[in-house]
């Protein structure tokens, strides 16, 4: 008798189980198809981006706008040429994505500023992040700040270097680099708000 109550209290305890995964399966469902992308919203180069309450990884940059000013893709060599940079480094990217903005201050408060090594590029299947190395070499400026706050109504001009390394595209793609779609990420949440570094 005590046997069979036993066996009763575990078949229940089984079933409850098995119903208690079934409804999170399916509210797990339910919630993942109502979840939608932060809608994606393009620019071109030269076009200003005003942040406004989007966020990019950690912060808001309201009261803030970039402008992508112009974009090229550089070897190595031809980015130290460029600035009259020094090779000072043993871990190098093949290639960099270097970037000119301008970011300005329009009207934020004096809590708000943009931190500059949140930005990145990208591209299908592919994302290259700063090269704070080489953004301190190519902006002497920033002193090694990579965290900026600008008085309201003033700007700064910023030339932001992206690595870019053979191993994380195809071969295909890495010949013919200049080719390749990439696009500036200026924010992520809730609007998803890029820059073309092509043409269109």
């Amino acid at each position: 008798m005590k046997q069979r109550k036993n066996l009763i209290k575990i078949i229940l305890i089984g079933i409850i189980g098995v119903l208690l995964a079934i409804a999170y399966a399916q509210r797990y469902r339910f919630v993942n198809q109502k979840l939608k992308g932060a809608p994606i919203k393009a620019y071109s180069i030269g076009e200003e981006v005003k942040m406004e309450q989007d966020i990019l990884i950690n912060y808001t940059m309201e009261g803030y706008s970039i402008r992508v000013n112009q974009a090229e893709v550089l070897s190595y060599k031809e980015f130290l040429k460029k600035y009259h940079a020094e090779d000072e480094y043993s871990y190098v990217p093949d290639k960099i994505y270097d970037v000119e903005v301008t970011l300005r201050n329009i009207d934020a408060n004096d809590e708000t500023g943009v931190n500059l090594s949140e930005f990145y590029v990208q591209g299908a299947a592919v994302c290259a992040g700063l090269d704070t190395n080489l953004l301190e070499q190519v902006n002497s400026n920033l002193k090694g700040v990579y965290e900026i706050a600008l008085r309201k109504n003033s700007s700064i001009t910023i030339h932001l270097p992206f690595g870019l390394y053979e191993e994380n595209f195809k071969k295909d793609v890495w010949s013919h680099l200049n080719d390749f779609k990439m696009n500036f990420v200026a924010t992520l949440y809730p609007t998803k708000k890029i820059v073309h570094l092509y043409a269109q």
